[in-house]
């Protein structure tokens, strides 16, 4: 991509964010007008803004991505800061809570420009991501998407937000290919529950695509709506045509439900059940106990997985890093290394650039080429990481065991994977 001014018009937005106490620590807005260099009044920090879901329905979610930037914080200073040319910047994250409402973290990103807070981390999810990304590209402001996952945020020409996480079509498509590749016998059938949420569509056709080309029935699939505990009405409707294997395209709440309600029907796949997003979270297995047992899913990153970089190491370095932190029983989850990736790219970004001005920062992000704890982060024309390949996983134990590819498996598929 080439070099790009950014326009400096758009909406001032005038939200209202809500803390959510205990888990939120505001750190004090940096000064400066609109279009300054982002390195706040003393000329010594790199401030980055972040709008996070830190109340609301994916708090969850949220709360990992943060203590995937501040673990990014703690390793980066911890190294001396931020190397600007001549100079060494602290590293500093405002966050915002985005109450997990889309549009007030498109409000947020408006104020932080307002403040001269130009370089952002993304906030959780495709939803808050979309509605972020035009004011963005508005205010000529950076960010480094670490969990807008969805092919479809790409497709509107935006030039200042880059995805170090790999798109949403590769969810599921992960899933039947690592099923094709390690099971026996294969699945001759397959239906995609899905809700009805932008990402979990393009997630879900993107594994139905995946699975035509493999000569597998696919079923039609069955939405429902996104953060819903009630699944049942798709769970009966899939009875009857009892597929061999169930996909469910979902986020946390949905994908309990899953698991719970097919339970409860007297719903047993031949094969077993895979997942998106929900089965690596730590609040699945502990909400589902041996119910969680043989559930695959893929994952955006594990500990297998090869890459180094200069501030967190190898995949290995980085979980002991975050367990010195965060404690000696916590194990990394995805959402924590996508959110330390994203932070890494501007930091690396700002670095090759010699500058924190947005436009400089910019091209050097595009331009941007580097290995890492999670792998490869290089960005296509349009922003995506498109290089970096999912890893597939299986609850055995209670644990999340990587299956595939083999060369970052820790464990063998167990099949059947059902229950």
């Amino acid at each position: 991509m080439g070099s790009i001014k950014g326009f400096r018009g758009g909406m001032r937005g005038l939200s209202r964010t809500v803390g959510l106490a205990g888990i939120v620590v505001l750190v004090a807005a940096g000064c400066g007008s609109k279009g300054a260099e982002n390195t706040g009044p003393t000329g010594d920090t790199l401030k980055l803004g972040a709008s996070l879901s830190l109340s609301g329905t994916t708090v969850r979610e949220g709360v990992l991505t943060r203590e995937g930037y501040d673990l990014c914080i703690d390793r980066v200073n911890a190294k001396g800061g931020v190397q600007v040319g001549d100079k060494k910047l602290k590293l500093e994250i405002e966050y915002q809570d985005d109450t997990s409402v889309p549009d007030t973290a498109g409000q947020i990103v408006d104020r932080f420009n307002d403040r001269g807070v130009k370089l952002l981390l993304g906030p959780y999810g495709t939803a808050a991501t979309g509605a972020a990304m035009p004011v963005v590209e508005r205010n000529g402001q950076v960010m480094a998407d670490s969990a807008g996952a969805d092919d479809k945020l790409f497709t509107h020409g935006y030039k200042r937000t880059f995805a170090v996480l790999s798109p949403a079509s590769k969810y599921a498509e992960s899933i039947v290919k690592a099923i094709d590749e390690l099971a026996n016998p294969k699945p001759k059938s397959v239906v995609f529950l899905s809700a009805d949420d932008g990402f979990s569509k393009t997630v879900a056709s993107g594994g139905e695509d995946a699975a035509r080309k493999l000569g597998w029935q696919v079923l039609p699939r069955q939405e429902f709506p996104n953060g819903t505990t009630d699944v049942s009405a798709a769970l009966t409707a899939i009875k009857g045509p009892a597929p061999d294997l169930i996909i469910g395209s979902v986020h946390l709440a949905e994908g309990i439900a899953i698991i719970q309600q097919s339970a409860e029907l007297g719903i047993t796949p031949a094969s077993g059940f895979a997942e998106t997003v929900a089965p690596p979270t730590p609040d699945f297995v502990k909400t589902l106990g041996d119910k969680a047992e043989g559930v695959l899913s893929s994952s955006q990153w594990t500990s297998a997985i090869g890459g180094s970089d200069p501030v967190f190491g190898s995949a290995k370095e980085y979980v002991d890093a975050f367990r010195t932190k965060f404690g000696a029983d916590r194990t990394p989850q995805y959402h924590n290394a996508e959110a330390s990736a994203a932070c890494l790219a501007m930091v690396l970004a700002v670095q090759k650039a010699g500058s924190t001005e947005p436009d400089k920062v910019r091209d050097a992000m595009a331009g941007l080429d580097a290995q890492s704890f999670f792998g490869p982060l290089k960005f296509n024309d349009v922003g995506e990481n498109v290089v970096k390949p999912m890893s597939v996983i299986q609850i055995q134990g209670g644990k999340v065991v990587p299956v595939w590819p083999k060369d970052q498996a820790s464990g063998t598929l167990v099949w059947p994977a059902r229950r």
